[in-house]
């Protein structure tokens, strides 16, 4: 749960109503007085874009057993008529029909901690954008008949990813890997759990999640900023929250006391193995320091692990992942096997060139990996949509301040917490290793 904001300062707010919080790398935070929702204002002059992007604070560790998926069920769902719109007969729903009129960019996605719904378009867009997120906080309209259809392209969703080897890994991986912690399960949920739900479900969860004061919404772009607290003002503060808390759920995963392994056989031609390291949750120290070690291990032709395993014919790819999740996750390499390759020896050779890695070898990839994620980071950052988008993870993991250090952050990595890094993700009782078993 992000944190609750405090006044740091006594800048003063250009709108009555509007509270001045905090400010970091040119974006201010404030807060609607009125219901505590909170607001990230980034002016960037000279586009005449703008990008509103609204994240709750709700996703997949928010699901109760027998319940997974209902955070990405929900984000399909609030593209359906609201009351509003069936009242003046906009049966198709005023989000979909506004992208229709002006040809808009928006879209959604769930995740583990937060969902999140945005808007880029023209400027001149900008109320009508902040009416839509507004109106669907509360009032998209939940029935079993609005609800079959999309639950039949969730499912249809599942059975795709479900299709695909890395994905049913990544399933048994993770559910093995977390015995307590709800980052157990995959976000889209389990099929048997999407088939039973329902919209008495469905709006208990929307009650409880989509409210001010579990929410931030963040305006970016070629925008007064007078103008944009405005408008937020005009179309949110009248909104109420629910009398009953938040519900939260505070577990804490059981101490892992060994390696932990799932096998998943299947009629296939492809073969993998994959191997899982608990990490540090986002954005903390820990965590750019494994994302740049997972950089030097599998990023590119000249990296540790393609060229002991992609350049010797061993293995045809191999890909990391790493989740910007704001409780210790499951960070992971996939190596995918050349034909003929043995599972075991796959294992034991990359596990084994893991353990013997020495400084002289970490340095110059290193290096290399710092210049190549902090320009990313910068390019990422001439965009409005691709602002908001970053500013989301940091949001939902509870800092968004880190934003403002991250190049500083990457900078002071040294091969030696790299060093360290890899000998403490890759000890034993810190693993969860998969293997993926095509069969004829």
């Amino acid at each position: 749960m992000s944190k609750k904001p405090s006044p740091t300062n006594s800048r003063k707010s250009p709108v009555a109503g509007i509270e001045f919080v905090s400010e970091a790398a040119g974006v201010e935070e404030y807060l609607l007085k009125s219901n505590g929702l909170r607001i990230l204002f980034h002016e960037r002059r000279d586009t005449d874009v703008v990008t509103t992007n609204i994240t709750y604070f709700v996703g997949a560790r928010d699901e109760e057993r027998g319940e997974t998926g209902l955070a990405h069920m929900l984000e399909h769902m609030l593209f359906k008529p609201t009351a509003n719109d069936l009242k003046n007969k906009i049966e198709d729903g005023s989000a979909m029909r506004f992208e229709r009129e002006t040809g808009c960019i928006l879209n959604a996605n769930t995740w583990k901690d937060r969902t999140t719904y945005f808007f880029c378009s023209p400027t001149e867009h900008l109320d009508r954008m902040l009416a839509l997120e507004a109106d669907r906080m509360q009032n998209v309209v939940l029935t079993d008949e609005t609800l079959k259809p999309e639950q039949g392209n969730v499912l249809s969703e599942f059975d795709m990813y479900g299709g695909r080897p890395d994905f049913t890994l990544a399933v048994q991986m993770v559910n093995s890997a977390f015995h307590s912690h709800p980052y157990g399960h995959e976000t889209i949920g389990f099929r048997e759990d999407i088939e039973d739900y329902n919209a008495e479900k469905l709006q208990r969860f929307y009650k409880n999640y989509y409210r001010p004061d579990n929410a931030v919404m963040m305006v970016v772009g070629d925008v007064d900023k007078k103008l944009a607290l405005e408008l937020i003002k005009k179309h949110f503060a009248e909104l109420k929250n629910p009398a009953t808390p938040i519900p939260r759920f505070s577990i804490r995963e059981p101490k892992q006391e060994g390696m932990r392994r799932v096998t998943v056989e299947r009629p296939s031609t492809t073969n993998l193995v994959s191997i899982g390291f608990k990490h540090e949750g986002f954005p903390s120290h820990d965590w750019f320091v494994n994302d740049l070690m997972l950089d030097t291990l599998t990023s590119g032709p000249e990296s540790i692990l393609h060229k002991l395993l992609v350049d010797t014919g061993k293995a045809s790819s191999v890909a990391s992942s790493m989740d910007p999740s704001s409780h210790s996750s499951l960070g992971v390499i996939e190596i995918s096997l050349a034909q003929g390759q043995s599972h075991s020896e796959i294992e034991h050779l990359t596990l084994r060139a893991i353990e013997s890695l020495t400084l002289k070898e970490i340095t110059p990839l290193l290096k290399k990996a710092k210049i190549r994620n902090i320009t990313d980071e910068l390019f990422a950052r001439t965009s409005s949509m691709h602002i908001a988008q970053e500013l989301t993870e940091y949001v939902s993991a509870g800092d968004w301040n880190v934003y403002a250090k991250t190049t500083e952050i990457l900078n002071k990595v040294s091969p030696k917490m790299v060093l360290d890094s890899l000998k403490k993700s890759f000890n034993s009782h810190n693993l969860t290793i998969g293997h993926f078993v095509g069969t004829k």
